[in-house]
């Protein structure tokens, strides 16, 4: 080697060094890119350099609380009418979820899934719940829950929301479907700190 290439190795050192970096840790960087993607999608706050794009955000402080909002008009009862069918349908069982920061890799959240019983509500006519989150991690199978003390809970994880289908098979039989999409927008809290 001649002494005009001695300038040249450091330069090819470091692109062997940063090409070797690459390829090993190949695989968390193809992770960080799908979840900064994922969080782009969701409206998540972008900063580059000097470029700022803010998050899409319905903040409390931006909102009127619902009585005193101006445009407000009255129910002539069909409302009403349809919460009440909504809820003798479900024999007012309700599908509810929390989020929990994910145990597993690749993954944004833990989900706990259960029923609840709404106001003058009982879970002792359900005796099963199966649920269905559809394809992806979950292959369309479908989760069958009989802990009634526990409010028939399941627990997944996923990257992104979903739509969650939950049949509640009841004791004389009969069964009904409901349906909760499994949001994140209160992922922001669950790993937010406590002030205190």
């Amino acid at each position: 080697m001649d002494a005009s290439s001695w300038p040249v190795v450091p330069s090819a050192l470091w692109i062997l060094f940063l090409t070797g970096v690459l390829f090993v840790f190949r695989a968390d960087i193809r992770e960080m890119v799908r979840a900064l993607r994922v969080r782009i999608q969701r409206g998540a706050a972008i900063k580059l350099a000097g470029i700022e794009v803010g998050a899409v955000v319905a903040l409390p402080s931006r909102l009127e609380k619902t009585d005193t909002v101006k445009s407000v008009r009255e129910d002539d009862g069909t409302r009403r009418s349809e919460r009440e069918t909504y809820y003798a349908r479900c024999r007012r069982a309700m599908l509810v979820h929390k989020l929990l920061p994910s145990s597993e890799p690749g993954e944004l959240y833990d989900i706990l899934i259960y029923v609840v019983p709404a106001f003058r509500g009982s879970l002792a006519g359900v005796s099963r719940v199966e649920y269905y989150f559809g394809g992806y991690g979950w292959k369309d199978r479908i989760f069958v829950a009989s802990d009634r003390s526990r409010g028939f809970p399941v627990l997944t994880a996923a990257y992104g929301p979903f739509l969650c289908t939950a049949e509640l098979v009841f004791n004389d039989g009969e069964s009904v479907i409901e349906h909760r999409f499994i949001d994140f927008e209160m992922g922001n809290y669950v790993a937010a700190p406590i002030a205190g």
